[in-house]
């Protein structure tokens, strides 16, 4: 039976693209700076609607990408048709990660990796990107703290216009338990004063201490870890900071 996600339905790829149709630049030009040092064969697990991948293959580089969301990919895949991008994108989870070729670069942007709750899921995650990375490959990746964590127990709302004049409502609430941060998310879409259609998810970050994180990644295999400032390679991470990046050498 092929897996399901129940997260990133249809409501919250809309609002996932109406709120973040462009990568941060900060963030382009530091992941992309690893792609040219990467030159080719580079591979972005949890692409999502592409905002780093379909500006990288824009630019020329060889990218390939997957996402376990349906959602996702068919947003994706319509901006790569408008662009005449021929994108090498296809439905898959990071643990059953096969491929023919490896890759230079691995990358998974905006804290997506930690969405990967089940601990067995995460060792095997690791261990398919270890495999499929080439010798001297890089993977990177963002982690977030306590600090990126909302605040708890308070409902927080916002609305989505699209452009056809329906909207879309998104209430949020945030709760910790230990290092899981769950948000239970409500989206509504209303059309003529009228709520016509309604999804409720579940969406669950897994918050690493930094230690705990470095001793998972070297069991999977990788020896040449460093941690790095978001978005700054001459940097390592300060105290208060909402994310670190891990840059893993095989």
């Amino acid at each position: 039976m092929d897996k399901t996600l129940d997260t990133y339905l249809s409501l919250c790829t809309e609002v996932y693209e109406l709120s973040k149709p462009n990568s941060p630049e900060d963030a382009y030009a530091f992941y992309r700076d690893y792609a040219m040092k990467a030159n080719d064969h580079i591979l972005e697990p949890m692409c999502g609607t592409g905002r780093f991948l379909l500006p990288l293959l824009e630019e020329g580089f060889n990218v390939h990408g997957f996402d376990g969301s349906s959602h996702m990919l068919d947003v994706l895949n319509a901006k790569a048709k408008t662009k005449n991008l021929d994108a090498t994108v296809w439905k898959g989870f990071v643990e059953d990660l096969k491929r023919p070729e490896k890759y230079n670069l691995i990358f998974i942007p905006s804290g997506s990796f930690c969405l990967i709750i089940d601990p067995v899921q995460v060792e095997k995650s690791l261990k398919a990107i270890y495999e499929y990375l080439t010798d001297g490959g890089v993977f990177l990746f963002e982690a977030e703290t306590l600090h990126a964590v909302p605040q708890t127990g308070i409902w927080r709302g916002s609305v989505w216009p699209k452009s056809n004049g329906q909207k879309i409502i998104l209430s949020q609430l945030a709760n910790r338990q230990d290092d899981i941060c769950t948000s239970l998310c409500k989206y509504e879409l209303m059309e003529a004063g009228k709520i016509t259609h309604t999804e409720i998810e579940e969406l669950r970050v897994k918050i690493y201490d930094q230690d705990q994180l470095m001793e998972i990644l070297k069991s999977a295999g990788f020896k040449h870890i460093r941690t790095l400032k978001a978005f700054d390679q001459s940097s390592g991470p300060a105290s208060q900071d909402e994310s670190i990046v891990y840059e893993c050498r095989k």
